[in-house]
């Protein structure tokens, strides 16, 4: 008898732990963070003569913008459309002009395109000797001329490689 309680308590312990109630109730119920309740905070700034002062009770931290604020300054310029648009030079109609203005390209780096080829020139004078002794290359100079098939084939000895039996990867490669 004492078998059967104790297998009937434990089936309907199984059987409520389903139940969403009781397991709100019992705390096993998972509680996801807000995603839009996430605000990033401004990083810890020491002043240079490390004159630290208690922060005034109740007073919002002075380091910190206020988040509504932060969104409406990102979302809406402070500077007109209209002036922006005006100001600019260039061979546009008054309508490309205002897209531009609203777009935001007033606060763009002049020097970006300088910036991006100094990158990628960096990137072509790389040494590449180490990408070389990886993958077995010859420290043959790029020279940019194309390769001349036959003239390789004549380097080997004359013997051309035998063409590789193509493989289709079709349903029925089995027959």
């Amino acid at each position: 008898m004492r078998k059967t309680a104790f297998l009937m308590a434990g089936f309907t312990a199984v059987l409520l732990a389903g139940c969403t109630n009781l397991r709100e109730w019992a705390g096993l119920q998972k509680k996801s963070p807000d995603e839009f309740a996430v605000t990033t905070k401004a990083p810890l700034v020491i002043p240079p003569d490390f004159n630290l002062r208690p922060p005034m009770p109740g007073a919002p931290p002075a380091n910190q913008v206020d988040p509504t604020t932060n969104a409406e300054q990102a979302l809406f310029s402070t500077a007109d459309p209209q002036t922006v648009a005006n100001g600019m030079r260039g061979n546009y109609s008054m309508s490309e002009k205002l897209l531009l203005a609203n777009a935001g390209a007033q606060n763009a780096d002049p020097g970006v395109r300088a910036k991006i080829a100094a990158d990628s020139r960096t990137l072509q004078n790389a040494n590449r000797s180490f990408t070389d002794r990886v993958l077995g290359a010859a420290a043959t100079p790029d020279n940019g001329q194309p390769v001349n098939a036959d003239k390789e084939v004549n380097k080997r000895g004359g013997k051309k490689a035998a063409p590789a039996k193509k493989d289709s990867g079709g349903w029925f490669d089995w027959l």
